[in-house]
């Protein structure tokens, strides 16, 4: 049970810390693109697609990354979401180099979620005998 309690610790200080460098990541570019020369443009967004696009992943994916520092069970799921509507709407056209590096601390959090409340069952179990 220890074991267990110190691989859950394990795999979520490494979301934690790999979300921590993405979101600092992420945010680097959008506020440099914000406060940029090319700031003045109206013409960002061609369609619809390129918009949607937008929101899946920088703004949808840092949701659910920051969320994830309380929830990480929620943030994991919102993050994981934004990743497949992106692929969906992006023609399946995403690179994997891509998605294994930012979406890295997503699936860790998903599964310090699910390894943690496998151990809160487990707990109770012992407590009812």
């Amino acid at each position: 049970m220890k074991n267990q309690t110190h691989i859950n610790k394990t795999v979520l200080w490494s979301a934690r810390i790999w979300g921590s460098l993405i979101l600092a990541f992420i945010l680097f570019f959008v506020i440099a693109y914000i406060f940029g020369e090319e700031a003045a443009r109206t013409d960002t967004f061609k369609d619809p697609i390129e918009l949607i696009s937008f929101i899946c992943f920088p703004v949808i994916t840092c949701i659910g990354l920051v969320l994830a520092y309380k929830w990480p069970g929620l943030g994991g799921l919102i993050s994981i979401l934004a990743l497949f509507t992106g692929i969906a709407i992006q023609g399946f056209a995403i690179e994997v180099n891509f998605i294994l590096l930012i979406y890295t601390p997503a699936i860790l959090y998903l599964t310090y979620w699910f390894l943690s409340s496998k151990d809160r069952k487990i707990i109770k179990r012992m407590k009812l005998h």
